[in-house]
């Protein structure tokens, strides 16, 4: 596995793997036509550099390693399509089965962030510390470039502040399962400054997607109430005195830390204990209530099915309830799918809520065509020891772009996946 990383011995805790300090990235070879100065340099600067100005505060996350078991069933009208897929899903869990840097609580000082990426002086000039999680997101990476020393607004001296976000931020999937993990590393800033402030940056999209960040880190911190979220504007230039960043705990589409998904589903499953007793407790007289989701997806994102009314008339005359997580608070949605113990959903960032489920919980995810081969959600199984199947529809001709392109799934393939299950 390709990884282009940088150390500095002389300024590690005992126990710090040096492989992994300041730079990780899943692929050694850079995306042609990246969006800011100097990205092919960068690639190749990155090898044995480290700024003077940071050192590892702490470990996170343990380096890991793990197989993903072939999924259960894959069900579709193209069996062409469908063995493609499988086989490369066994091609993908070959390459990729070790190799994964550990996740570090890091501090830096004297630095300039813009867009997604921290910049800081070294040798006279500014330079970057740059982190991503996959190449495909190289292209999505906005930064202020390397040919001037521009700075919109200062943070206080004094502060406190911890950057929490990646490209991905803005997708609920990826901020679960990229993002919030590292919040880990407040916890260990608090323990270096007991009782102080501190502020959280997190890239700011829009109002909907800031607030549930804000509420799950919220709910994360529990009883501690001595900081703030600021979603700082990405086109803006902040100068930060000092700076604590955590290193990827996700190498997407082919990799998350086990770890680091546990623990983010057991603090949030422990801070709505509460919620959840009370749910079954209504529930006693249903037991299988709730047992049963289809995670549907509205018709504004995209990628939705053309077939909708059938299927969802087939789901629940199987007995399952048909829920839009949008509509939930985030509290709610882990209490729902914390009680799951089979999901069915149209594949999207939603269906990352499945981490809240039990290992063993059987997961069924509904794929536009055997030609969309993301394996984020495959993945996410093997890391919550969830048995994982797929079902493949037919993409309509209503939408040019894939990603948001409408299907259909025929019924029969539909009751084939379910009686599989």
């Amino acid at each position: 596995m390709g990884r282009q990383v940088a150390a500095a011995s002389a300024l590690m805790p005992a126990g710090i793997d040096p492989d992994c300090l300041v730079f990780s990235c899943a692929e050694a070879v850079p995306r042609a036509g990246i969006t800011f100065a100097g990205a092919d340099d960068l690639y190749e600067s990155m090898r044995g550099r480290v700024c003077e100005r940071t050192r590892a505060v702490t470990t996170l996350f343990p380096a890991y390693a793990y197989r993903r078991p072939a999924p259960n069933r894959l069900t579709g009208p193209n069996p062409a399509g469908i063995e493609a897929v499988a086989r490369w899903y066994g091609e993908l869990d070959e390459a990729y089965r070790s190799g994964f840097p550990a996740s570090l609580l890091c501090e830096t000082r004297d630095v300039r962030l813009g867009g997604h990426v921290v910049h800081y002086r070294e040798g006279g000039s500014l330079r970057i510390l740059y982190e991503t999680h996959r190449l495909s997101d190289a292209g999505m990476t906005e930064a202020i470039g390397l040919d001037h020393d521009r700075v919109d607004e200062h943070f206080d001296d004094e502060g406190v502040y911890f950057l929490l976000g990646s490209v991905g931020s803005f997708n609920y999937g990826h901020w679960l399962v990229d993002d919030l993990p590292r919040l880990e590393g407040f916890f260990a800033i608090r323990r270096l400054h007991p009782g102080r402030e501190i502020t959280i940056l997190l890239p700011g999209y829009d109002p909907q997607m800031n607030e549930v960040r804000r509420r799950m880190i919220a709910l994360t911190l529990g009883r501690d109430t001595r900081w703030r979220a600021v979603f700082y504007d990405r086109k803006r230039v902040y100068a930060l005195p000092r700076l604590y960043f955590a290193t990827p705990c996700s190498q997407e589409p082919f990799g998350a830390s086990p770890q680091a998904v546990a623990t983010v589903r057991k603090r949030l499953l422990g801070r709505t204990w509460l919620a959840r007793v009370e749910t079954a407790l209504r529930t006693m007289g249903a037991p299988e209530r709730g047992r049963r989701l289809f995670v549907d997806r509205a018709g504004s994102r995209g990628r939705t099915l053309v077939n909708r009314p059938e299927i969802v008339a087939a789901l629940e005359r199987r007995g399952f309830e048909v829920i839009d997580p949008e509509q939930f608070s985030p509290r709610q949605q882990i209490v729902r799918f914390a009680r799951a113990r089979v999901v069915v959903g149209l594949a999207g960032a939603a269906m990352t809520n499945t981490i809240f489920c039990p290992p063993g919980a059987k997961i069924l995810t509904v794929i536009p065509d055997s030609g969309w081969t993301d394996p984020f959600f495959w993945n996410l199984a093997a890391v919550c020891g969830q048995p994982y199947s797929a079902l493949f529809g037919r993409w309509s001709e209503r939408e040019d772009v894939a990603a948001r392109r409408d299907f259909s799934v025929a019924i029969p393939d539909l009751e084939a996946a379910l009686d599989a299950l």
